[in-house]
């Protein structure tokens, strides 16, 4: 059995080692937790419009007028949710160049039409990743993601914070089983156990700098152990799922997230379906109306609608009765071309896997509780940060002192003992 001076050296270096990942995520994901609103506050020339005295041209009026502006450009989803005072915003796929048989070089892949009019507010690049205010929280996004290596490394930074994520969520039980106190206290008194325990939880802020950060270190990690494990383990989930899945199906049925879809991706995707973009629309609408029936909630708000070529289907989405997060959680997929029901997914009847991995994933990003939340996630990343840096302070005065040490006992003339 490990001696408990083991478990110790490994939480050390395995903290130091994550140290500079963990404050790049813990950083950017402070700021992403308002992406949306930071978002419409930089750019609020893209995303502002005037309330006009007169109606709101229908969404896929909107679509169409957007697909004349770019005919490069293919409109695939839109999003039905149409605030008075908000832009018409859709992103831009593009076709294939039937000289080259390559996807067009899009200028821009996102345009904001006045809801009123019809008319171009603005436009801007989605890949533009800068330090302006278009690009910046694409940056940070992508910072976080893939530590903003290039497209083509991506996968080489998504699955290093995949290994960083497993490694701290390991760490995560490792730095929890280093406050629990030892049977015997250190002058040997038998005092409880709980009022032993009860110090790793506790900050004294009249001792000295070492024992301050010390004191932060392990409370902040005991006062946030759940969320530290949040982020941990669904940081596999988003970047290793290679891990994430086998573990998580030995213990859980994954529902909907670990069953192959019947139906294999299309070898030449598909172009032409026989039900047009509004037409699929309203059988969307007829498939939820049956699904409401059939379960028994209602439909609050309709959320998006969109066409995936490389399967060839629709997917209606909709926030229902039943939802527990803001951008819903019921959708129905249907063949584009027969209209016939292909899946449904519901959030709400999924069983204890999937139903963790969906809590994970909409803890992390904040997308449950409101504004609450998304205050508690932007200052968990301040103290992801703050226990990096009371863990690299520990380490430092600790090894500043076994150096002092040994300077001292080689002065002495005394043999130095081997770390």
């Amino acid at each position: 059995m490990f001696q408990r001076s083991f478990w110790v050296a490994l939480h050390r270096w395995a903290g130091l080692t994550m140290t500079i990942f963990l404050v790049i995520v813990g950083l950017t994901g402070s700021v992403l937790a308002f992406r949306e609103e930071l978002d419409h506050w930089l750019n609020a020339d893209l995303f502002d419009v005037t309330i006009k005295d007169a109606p709101m041209l229908d969404v896929f009026d909107l679509r169409e007028k957007a697909r004349a502006l770019e005919p490069r450009a293919r409109v695939d989803a839109i999003d039905l949710r149409l605030p008075a005072a908000r832009s018409f915003a859709v992103i831009l796929a593009p076709k294939t160049d039937p000289e080259t048989n390559k996807p067009f070089d899009l200028p821009i892949r996102q345009l904001f039409l006045d809801p009123y009019t019809g008319e171009t507010i603005g436009a801007r690049d989605m890949q533009d990743v800068s330090l302006g205010r278009r690009g910046i929280l694409n940056f940070i996004l992508r910072l976080h993601t893939s530590l903003a290596l290039p497209e083509s490394f991506a996968i080489f930074g998504r699955t290093l914070l995949g290994i960083v994520a497993l490694a701290w969520t390991i760490d995560c039980f490792l730095g929890f089983y280093l406050t629990l106190p030892r049977r015997i206290d250190s002058e040997g008194a038998r005092r409880s156990w709980w009022s032993r325990w009860l110090s790793a939880w506790l900050i004294r802020r009249r001792s000295g700098p070492y024992r301050l950060n010390f004191d932060i270190h392990r409370a902040f990690g005991l006062w946030t152990w759940a969320m530290l494990f949040v982020f941990a383990w669904s940081g596999v989930s988003f970047n290793l799922s290679s891990v994430y899945m086998p573990v998580m199906s030995a213990a859980f049925d994954m529902g909907v997230l670990s069953r192959h879809d019947d139906k294999p991706l299309l070898e030449t995707p598909l172009d032409d379906p026989e039900l047009g973009f509004r037409d699929a629309y309203a059988r969307g609408c007829e498939l939820m109306a049956q699904l409401a029936a059939q379960k028994g909630f209602a439909v609050e708000e309709e959320i998006g609608f969109a066409f995936n070529r490389q399967d060839g289907r629709y997917v209606y989405s909709v926030k229902s009765s039943r939802d527990w997060t803001e951008w819903g959680g019921t959708a129905v997929f249907f063949d584009a071309d027969t209209g016939a029901l292909a899946r449904v997914l519901m959030l709400s009847e999924n069983p204890a896997g999937a139903a963790i991995t969906f809590w994970l994933m909409f803890l992390h990003m904040a997308a449950v509780f409101g504004l609450p939340m998304k205050l508690f996630v932007c200052t968990m990343g301040f103290v992801v940060t703050a226990l990096c840096v009371t863990g690299v302070y520990i380490w430092r005065k600790k090894r500043n002192a076994r150096r002092f040490r040994k300077t001292q006992g080689a002065s002495a003339g005394e043999p130095m003992a081997v770390e």
